[in-house]
């Protein structure tokens, strides 16, 4: 009897893992989506890189279709609703391939924005977060993103209509992002010596008659 009991555990747990989606796949899945939001919504850099990571989150808790308008999906729209700007959450909400970005169709996950847009075409290079960013915001006792700013434009508004249509493959995205984190990495890295040379030492801030006081 103990024998059946393990057997019947070790075979959910191997259900449940098969149906569990794989980082790598969520990621892929999540920048397609996003990149669109982007576009469509006019999100700036910081919008860009916090809706890739709700998306994520929701995209990596799904696994049935009793996941896809759950806890999850509810989550999902309110941490939204903290990210884009009034203009920008209404658009979302009509648009139904934002809003209900999964469904269930002969009994697997389909991602209904894929039926809209080219295959593996992108608008913007990655978010800067793709390769470090997997999923650590999933906590539904607290907002990741609630109270803080993301966008110092008041006045942006969503595209009205799509007028252009995406040219990048998924790798060049993804090589975009990368070297555009480098560039950043190393303006960075060049502002602070420059910073370090231009404030006069202690000595030089105590005078000549000071510096042996």
């Amino acid at each position: 009897m103990k024998r059946l009991v393990i057997m019947i555990v070790a075979m959910l747990a191997m259900v449940s893992s098969a149906s569990a989606i794989s980082l790598s796949r969520a990621r892929s899945e999540a920048l397609y989506l996003t990149d669109k939001m982007a576009y469509e919504l006019n999100l700036s850099d910081d919008q860009y890189n916090a809706a890739y990571e709700i998306n994520l989150d929701y995209i990596m808790s799904v696994s049935s279709d009793d996941d896809i308008f759950g806890q999850y999906w509810t989550h999902r729209n309110r941490e939204m609703s903290y990210v884009l700007s009034a203009s920008q959450y209404r658009e979302f909400l009509a648009k139904e391939y934002f809003y209900r970005p999964i469904s269930w169709i002969s009994d697997r996950l389909v991602y209904i924005i894929h039926n809209r847009y080219p295959q593996n075409r992108y608008y913007r290079s990655a978010p800067s977060v793709y390769n470090t960013y997997d999923g650590g915001n999933r906590s539904y006792k607290h907002s990741a993103y609630q109270g803080r700013t993301f966008n110092d434009n008041k006045n942006v508004e969503p595209r009205q209509q799509m007028s252009q249509q995406p040219s990048m493959k998924r790798g060049e995205a993804i090589r975009q992002s990368k070297t555009n984190n480098q560039e950043n990495r190393q303006n960075n890295s060049q502002k602070e010596p420059s910073q370090t040379r231009n404030q006069p030492s202690q000595q030089q801030q105590q005078g000549p008659g000071n510096a042996h006081r």
